[in-house]
């Protein structure tokens, strides 16, 4: 058996409503069985992963997998950092999703499930990609400060992911994130917000949602950003308009298959900062995560990331 690369897994067990702690020793088998040399570490709360991935590179590790859902690899992916740069800028991340969503892995069109992620370590196949970085702020005004690999969502999607994360998610990804979003646009009120792109006004009015997309998915699948690459060293910003309740619902079909953008209310445009601010509370989604609320800036880093897939 062929010895490979030594990896080091950072483990969330209670990705996937909870099955992962039960599924990875078997998935921990297969790869070993495999030939990866793996050791692994389970995350127990919220932050954990950032500082198991901080203190695997500062101790020479070089190849970093994240199990969990898309939360858990955007913890890793801030992991990768330290200061404001790069721990080990030869590092490699891969992303074994295990989670609700799953949608970072359709932008790089991996099959969810073991078998995908143990072709995805036989190719070693490698790219170096974008990642966005992102300041805003918690509920008692301090500012924060975070990366990410797949998209951002201000408006609608922050406060749909805030409910999502609340619930029970037994009945998986696309199925619990459709029903949260479902009851966050019948409660949901438009937002007035500002938004400048590369340091020109883009829109300024009330909208529904602003999507920063390094990515193309959000919400167990919805294609929000069907042209965006994560190595273009471009944001896709797509902005949806003062849509009404039952828009947003009739239109739901549209955004899952990425046809949404010929919707009247609906714009596209590209660049490498993103400012958004508004005079009410704009919740912010990153990554399937709800860390905090406008004012947002938004920068991207090009190609600074070594991704395995």
């Amino acid at each position: 058996m062929q010895i490979r690369d030594h990896w080091f897994a950072v483990v969330n067990p209670h990705s996937a409503n909870g099955s992962t702690r039960k599924r990875w020793p078997l998935y921990l088998k297969r790869l070993r069985d495999e030939g990866f040399n793996i050791d692994f570490e389970y995350t127990s709360r919220p932050g954990d992963a950032i500082l198991i991935t901080q203190k695997a590179l500062l101790s020479g590790c070089t190849h970093i997998i994240s199990a969990g859902g898309d939360g858990t690899m955007n913890e890793v992916v801030n992991g990768f950092f330290l200061e404001g740069q790069l721990i080990n800028p030869q590092a490699e991340l891969a992303v074994f999703s295990h989670g609700t969503g799953c949608d970072f892995i359709r932008t790089l069109q991996i099959p969810k499930g073991i078998e995908g992620f143990v072709n995805v370590l036989k190719q070693g196949r490698i790219k170096k990609v974008d990642v966005g970085e992102v300041q805003f702020y918690d509920d008692n005004g301090l500012k924060l400060h975070r990366y990410f690999l797949n998209v951002a969502d201000v408006g609608l999607g922050g406060e749909t992911v805030a409910r999502v994360n609340r619930q029970s998610k037994f009945l998986g990804g696309k199925l619990s994130f459709l029903i949260g979003s479902i009851l966050s646009i019948l409660r949901y009120r438009n937002k007035v917000m500002s938004c400048e792109i590369d340091g020109k006004l883009s829109c300024n009015g009330r909208l529904n949602s602003i999507m920063v997309a390094n990515g193309r998915y959000i919400g167990g699948g919805m294609m929000i950003a069907p042209h965006a690459e994560l190595n273009d060293g471009f944001f896709d910003v797509v902005v949806l308009g003062n849509f009404s309740t039952w828009t947003i619902l009739r239109h739901i079909p549209k955004i899952y298959r990425g046809t949404h953008l010929k919707i009247p209310g609906v714009s596209v445009q590209r660049g490498r900062s993103v400012v958004i601010t508004s005079a009410e509370k704009i919740l912010l989604d990153i990554d399937g995560e709800q860390p905090g609320q406008g004012p947002i800036q938004f920068k991207l880093n090009p190609s600074i990331l070594r991704l395995w897939g």
